[in-house]
């Protein structure tokens, strides 16, 4: 067999692992509808392993999110109207962790509990206690 004649075959071949990393990589950076549910802040003893890394490791409609201690697959919420603000500042974070795309535990101030707000946190977005504004 000539060199020309396996020419096509490796393109071919080399497109398809292509395709599939784009596939892959799209359905990854992306984000089931909703939002992860609000918790209240509480201090953990010990953290439990990660059940997932993303929303696609999660089944049906399912959202990874961090719970009270470690990540989890839950039920998502709806988003509410962003008109929900509530009064305050959030406070300035001078840290970040280093995980890639973390995911918000809120999206608006109307999916935290009562004067919490939904402000950027170490590691996504979460509901915490403002400052004066």
């Amino acid at each position: 067999m000539k060199c020309s004649s396996l020419l096509p075959i490796v393109v071919l071949f080399a497109l398809g692992t292509l395709a599939s990393w784009v596939v892959e990589g799209s359905e990854k950076a992306s984000a089931k509808i909703g939002a992860c549910p609000s918790r209240k802040p509480a201090k953990c003893l010990v953290y439990e392993k990660p059940a997932c890394k993303s929303d696609w490791n999660c089944p049906g409609k399912k959202k990874c999110c961090r719970d009270n201690c470690g990540i989890k697959c839950l039920a998502p919420v709806a988003i509410s109207k962003p008109v929900n603000k509530k009064p305050g500042k959030c406070p300035v974070v001078n840290a970040r962790c280093m995980m890639l795309n973390p995911p918000n535990r809120c999206e608006t101030d109307g999916q935290c509990e009562r004067n919490y707000k939904c402000c950027e946190g170490m590691c996504g977005k979460a509901c915490i206690l403002p400052v004066a504004a």
